[in-house]
């Protein structure tokens, strides 16, 4: 009497896969109501396989990039064409916190922060300080 199923019929046909797909931090989970025996071991590579390929269909994928939540520090007059800047660019706002200058907590990828800071001139903004928070994956 066998107990589970026959080596290499599921795990490594699921995770070629998700391999050719070029996908990452990815969780498929298969549930076989039937089968088994019956279906012998290619039909249990068949089934783990397209069970995994219908489910990648019908999957919303997010990309994700190493990157950094930040803090700007800006002046009020300053505030709507920062947000503008990072709406054309994708950039996420996490925070907004009103003091005596505006402290913006954002989220983007280190090539963002550095046209941040770059096209902060040609923008015509002022960034009176910015410190990163913490290295983080982040939604592009």
């Amino acid at each position: 009497m066998m107990i589970g199923e026959p080596s290499g019929t599921a795990g490594a046909p699921i995770l070629n896969i998700i391999a050719n797909e070029g996908l990452s931090n990815v969780l498929v989970i298969v549930t076989r109501y039937f089968g088994g025996v019956l279906l012998g071991t290619g039909g249990l590579v068949r089934a783990y396989s397209e069970a995994t390929k219908e489910a990648l269909k019908l999957t919303n994928y997010i990309e994700k990039a190493k990157g950094y939540a930040t803090e700007v520090e800006i002046e009020y007059n300053d505030l709507e064409k920062i947000k503008y800047y990072l709406k054309q660019r994708n950039i996420k706002i996490v925070d907004i916190k009103y003091n005596k200058t505006v402290i913006l907590t954002m989220e983007a990828t280190k090539q963002n922060l550095e046209d941040f800071k770059n096209n902060s001139k040609n923008m015509n903004f002022k960034i009176i300080k910015q410190n990163i928070l913490k290295e983080k994956n982040i939604e592009i």
